[in-house]
């Protein structure tokens, strides 16, 4: 049997001239099976991926055109354009150290660094160029100018990384999920920093890409050649005899070794000069259009603005508390609105897939279930035009069913669309929901894939221990749900099981028969259910044949009492005349948690309605609506449940980012009081974020808290490259107020690229376009518009708040310092005891 078995598995692992044969063409052959691919969950994630790639280039393309309409100088840019793919390069060695694979996550993450790659380069370029204006050569401005900005880079660096350090202590589906986000923005950002440091002042040094075409002429005549001669004319003499032959080896040895080298060479060189001088000759034609038009725009925009942001904070510096005053107010409407936003997880991601669960009554045989049920299919199969494939699935598998809930009378309809939106998704949930309610007695529940988490939106686990009103409290809940608007597809999980028969035996009659009550609920069951007897050899397939009544002989509770339970006694014996058999009802599942029965009450959000004012309205029906005997309980978890468990981590990672914020900055600026005032700008950037997700109606969910946390890192750059000047200029002898409107009108430009650069860079992801856009699309709004408002009011409210405490220090130091000569002199006026009973001696 063996060597039988053999021969056709040596056949199914080749085909046709021995290659591998798969198991498609192998069904079809012998079994008349055909196998295909019916739905591909991958065809999303490439799909999200391709997008996250596509919006990391073009957020790039846009972050170089900006630097270009700023810079106006092709050199310039190319020297800032390349710390975004030398940085990209750098990360990806440490990423794949870390096992960090190229996912949705880890490239969303790279994707929302890249308009930030060129801020550190942006900065030191810019200063090494306004050294060079002020007098200096190539080199020494390259020095003095990455020297004087490169404690404020290196702050500003370790301000935005340190703000995902706190990540390790975030819990819950955060944690899980963002974790390789994290990774590839601080990797990104830290190879950036190595790159503005050591990179772009080399660049800069050398004087930046030369894209004209041209260069040195080639040397035609062979260096062998050359050199033969040069030492043949050094030597005479029998020197000369003596070295001949060798300098004759070296020469047949050398000269085509360089024919070769410089054939290949100027191959190359040819190629080199057409691709050189075609990139020459588009950049001076795009470089050209850009300085006839938006580029000329931009540098008379620059110099208005200038000048009216120099008028614009003197006006502030003289009304200081006008300034404070709209301060105060934007800190107040921060709080307000961020107390008002509704609350979600995570935002529903559309992946072209909803599945619809459907259930009849228990009891309902299949062959009514594929009656009553198949017209739903045909209409999700007529429509063509949004549904791609319909997969049907009537009853259920023994073998792999993992709901308790799931017989004959159930089906499952899962519905691949053709486009991956909610308009599709709403449009054929509406059309077979008006088909289904003309169903009676029909459940129905819709489903959708979820992305990082697997518990439904909204469960209800009503507790107790009595399982008969443990199952009609879970149908009054169910009921009170229903009718909450804000909720679809309410079902209790505890509802009335299938129906059975039961057979209780009576041990005094099985004694009477003398039978033993093992074998005869085992003989039972066999005629039932069917008893394996032996396996038939198909091939190398082994068919278990199962032996049981017929199904005549087994459909009705008359046929199971009439079964013989000694099958070759002297008397047959039925099993009525040993057991009582009824017809019953058995509990659809019986869920514990902590030892007590749980009944389960799952619900769908309705289109459009947000996690945390649908669990608002739930609590206040359960506390209002159902009354609660005091031996049972409800409590509230799900999503809803994993949100307050991340929620809560991350208000903590968001406290810890900005404490390690303000330490960092300490240290830069060795003073405590400096940091403090920079760290308005996290406020003012919460004030534009809240903002921008009220007038969008997005909620406050774990994306939304990662872009404030990566928020609470980048707000700080601007003002810490402000108020580090500022030091710089004080440090040289300028007053406070020069100073101030010194650095703002030396750094507005380098700001409003930084900004420019990260906002357009985000701009992409912003749009919401592609699978996936709707994880990535509410962080980069919060981050475009926190740090959009930041930039604007930074540039006022910094330089006044940096004034008035300044002030006020150093009229408190003033008076100390009046104080201590004051008690100097007094010290001084009235003479030691010592000295004069000396005197007096």
């Amino acid at each position: 049997a063996g060597g039988e078995a053999a021969a056709p598995a040596k056949s199914a692992t080749t085909g046709r001239g021995g290659k591998p044969a798969g198991i498609a063409p192998r069904l079809l052959e012998e079994e008349g099976v055909r196998l295909e691919i019916v739905a591909d969950r991958s065809v999303f994630i490439e799909g999200s991926i391709a997008e996250v790639r596509n919006n990391a280039v073009l957020g790039g393309l846009l972050a170089v055109l900006v630097l270009y309409l700023f810079l106006r100088s092709v050199r310039a840019t190319a020297i800032v354009a390349v710390a975004i793919p030398a940085s990209l390069l750098v990360a990806f060695a440490p990423l794949d150290l870390l096992g960090v694979s190229l996912n949705i996550m880890s490239l969303g993450g790279l994707a929302l660094g890249v308009g930030m790659l060129v801020d550190c380069s942006i900065v030191v370029l810019e200063s090494i160029h306004r050294c060079r204006e002020e007098g200096d050569d190539r080199v020494d401005s390259v020095v003095r100018g990455t020297r004087e900005v490169r404690s404020a880079v290196i702050a500003s660096t370790l301000t935005t990384v340190a703000v995902f350090l706190p990540m390790v202590f975030v819990q819950g589906v955060a944690g899980q999920a963002f974790g390789d986000l994290a990774l590839a923005v601080v990797l990104s950002l830290v190879a950036s920093l190595a790159v503005a440091l050591y990179l772009i002042p080399m660049l800069a040094a050398r004087g930046g890409f030369d894209f004209t075409a041209g260069g040195r002429r080639p040397r035609l005549v062979p260096v062998a050649w050359t050199a033969l001669i040069e030492d043949w004319r050094a030597l005479a003499g029998w020197r000369r005899a003596l070295v001949a032959p060798l300098l004759l080896l070296r020469t047949l040895v050398w000269l085509p070794v360089e024919v070769v080298g410089k054939l290949l060479g100027a191959v190359v060189s040819l190629v080199l000069l057409v691709v050189g001088g075609g990139i020459g000759l588009v950049v001076r034609a795009v470089s050209r259009l850009l300085d006839r038009g938006p580029a000329a725009w931009v540098g008379r925009g620059i110099e208005r603005l200038s000048a009216a942001y120099h008028a614009l904070l003197e006006r502030a510096l003289d009304q200081p508390r006008l300034v404070v005053g709209l301060l105060v107010a934007a800190l107040a409407l921060t709080v307000v609105g961020f107390t008002a936003l509704h609350s979600e997880l995570l935002p529903e991601v559309h992946q072209g897939e909803i599945t619809f669960e459907l259930s009849l009554p228990a009891g309902t045989p299949l062959e009514r279930t594929i009656e009553v049920l198949a017209p739903i299919e045909g209409v999700l199969s007529a429509d063509t035009e949004r549904v791609e494939r319909v997969l049907a699935t009537y009853g259920f598998d023994p073998a792999q069913s993992t709901r308790s809930d799931e017989g004959e009378h159930t089906a499952r309809f899962r519905v691949l669309l053709r486009r991956s939106d909610a308009r599709s998704e709403q449009d054929v949930a509406a059309r077979v929901r008006e088909r289904l309610r003309t169903i009676p007695d029909l459940e129905e529940r819709l489903t959708r894939p979820v992305l990082f988490s697997f518990r439904t939106p909204i469960e209800v686990e009503v507790h107790g221990d009595d399982l008969d009103r443990l199952e009609r409290k879970a149908a009054e809940v169910e009921l009170a749900l229903a009718a909450l608007p804000e909720l679809a597809d309410v079902a209790s999980t505890l509802r009335a099981g299938a129906p059975e028969v039961e057979i209780v035996y009576d041990r005094e009659r099985l004694a009477l028969y003398e039978l033993s009550l093992g074998p005869v609920a085992e003989s039972v069951r066999d005629l039932v259910r069917g008893a394996e007897a032996t396996r038939f050899n198909l091939k190398d397939r082994r068919i278990p044949i199962v032996v049981q009544l017929a199904e005549a002989d087994r459909r009705t509770i008359e046929d199971v009492r009439n079964m013989i339970v000694n099958p070759g006694g002297d008397r047959p014996i039925t099993l009525a005349a040993i057991a009582d058999v009824r017809l019953g009802e058995g509990p659809s599942e019986v869920r514990r948690v902590d030892g007590r029965r749980v009944a389960l009450v799952r619900a769908n959000l309705a289109p459009g309605v947000p996690l945390g004012a649908a669990v608002e309205r739930l609590r206040a029906t359960l506390e209002d609506d159902v009354e609660w005997p005091a031996d049972m309980t409800w409590f509230v978890s799900g999503q809803d449940e994993e949100w307050q468990r991340s929620s809560g981590s991350l208000y903590l990672a968001l406290a810890l980012s900005i404490f390690l914020v303000y330490v960092i900055m300490a240290a830069q600026f060795e003073s405590l009081v400096h940091p403090f005032v920079i760290l308005f700008t996290i406020p003012l950037a919460f004030f534009g974020s809240i903002v921008a997700l009220a007038a969008t109606g997005m909620s406050l969910s774990i994306v939304v808290f990662l872009g404030m946390i990566l928020l609470a890192g980048i707000v700080v750059n601007n003002a810490i490259v402000l108020v580090d000047y500022v030091n710089v200029l004080r440090g040289r002898g300028m007053n406070r107020r020069e100073a101030l409107l010194t650095a703002g009108s030396v750094r507005l430009r380098p700001i409003l690229m930084t900004t420019l650069t990260t906002v357009l860079g985000l701009l992409p992801m912003a749009l919401g376009l592609g699978d996936g856009a709707e994880l990535r699309t509410p962080m980069a709004i919060t981050v475009i518009a926190g740090l959009s408002a930041s930039t604007l009011l930074t540039l006022l409210v910094i330089p006044v708040v940096y004034d008035r405490l300044d002030a006020v220090l150093s009229a408190a130091g003033r008076r100390e310092a009046a104080a201590m000569k004051q008690r100097s002199a007094a010290s001084v006026a009235v003479p030691p005891l010592a000295a004069s009973e000396g005197s007096e001696g």
